[in-house]
């Protein structure tokens, strides 16, 4: 009883700071929260890579390489209003701060003298890729609309809740019981129903929030179902990713950031891989 307190108490505060992040008017907010989230989330993947025997990746290095290549999205879609209205015609912007680090990851490990250099380079690139890439996509979501970014993240907690609350129900086939014995294709079923329920309640109501900035009509609601589909479905995945990684490594969670929950990586496995995608979708339909 009493970790089901702290788990729910600790979920509804991070969910709480995220929404206020993305809704604040103050951007400094926003970029110290999703700046903190990344820099945990780097921290917490190349711990983990040290379970892995021989795997010693320069993860200050990488850590630094991730948060500058945050830091670039950032400045450029959330700080500098006139360059995030004229994108297009600063194609080099997120890359000029971060690209020296992706040499560098290469070149250090001439020096380090370790015994796998080119998985120790994989796995650094790897959690640029897993960790830091997404949290810039969130802000290019939000460089896109608050109402979109903020979409994104309910949509994920709404399916979530939707596969446990069905999955615990009325769960008896499983889905991919080789990585995640208790998720079912019941729970799949109620987290897709409550996906569409979420996007289509957007598409009705989100004009209604003044805080959203956003005027009915201008995402039509095939294309907010679209979305909605779109981030149920590689979010789900992301969490079998996650459980693939942490089975593979023989861990529980990724760290205890979150009582309850686990780390960062926890609470944003499917987040993780869901943004890439949903920022791609959202760039090509708006």
């Amino acid at each position: 009883m009493n970790n089901l307190i702290t788990r729910t108490l600790s979920g509804a505060v991070f969910v709480a700071v995220v929404i206020a992040a993305i809704l604040l008017p103050n951007p400094h907010f926003f970029g110290i929260v999703f700046l903190a989230m990344t820099i945990l989330g780097l921290r917490e993947f190349y711990l983990l890579c040290k379970h892995i025997e021989g795997i010693e990746p320069a993860w200050v290095l990488a850590t630094v390489g991730g948060v500058a290549a945050f830091l670039c999205a950032y400045c450029c879609c959330v700080i500098d209003e006139k360059v995030s209205a004229n994108v297009g015609n600063h194609p080099y912007a997120f890359l000029v701060l971060y690209i020296p680090f992706i040499s560098a990851l290469f070149m250090v490990e001439l020096f380090r003298k370790r015994a796998f250099p080119i998985h120790n380079v994989a796995i650094s690139l790897m959690g640029h890729f897993y960790v830091a890439l997404p949290f810039c996509c969130m802000c290019a979501m939000k460089m896109m609309g608050a109402v979109y970014l903020l979409a994104f993240f309910i949509l994920i907690w709404a399916s979530d809740t939707g596969a446990y609350l069905v999955g615990r129900c009325i769960g008896k086939h499983k889905m991919f019981e080789r990585v995640s014995p208790k998720k079912t294709w019941e729970g799949i079923g109620g987290g897709l129903l409550f996906a569409l329920l979420f996007g289509w309640l957007f598409a009705q109501f989100a004009s209604e929030i003044p805080a959203l900035g956003y005027k009915a009509g201008d995402f039509a609601i095939w294309k907010w179902m679209t979305f909605a589909v779109l981030v149920f479905v590689s979010g789900a995945l992301g969490d079998l990713v996650e459980s693939l990684f942490k089975r593979y490594l023989q861990i529980k969670d990724s760290g205890k950031f979150l009582p309850g929950h686990g780390g960062v990586l926890d609470r944003l496995d499917s987040a993780l891989i869901a943004a890439p995608i949903a920022f791609s979708f959202l760039a090509i339909a708006l």
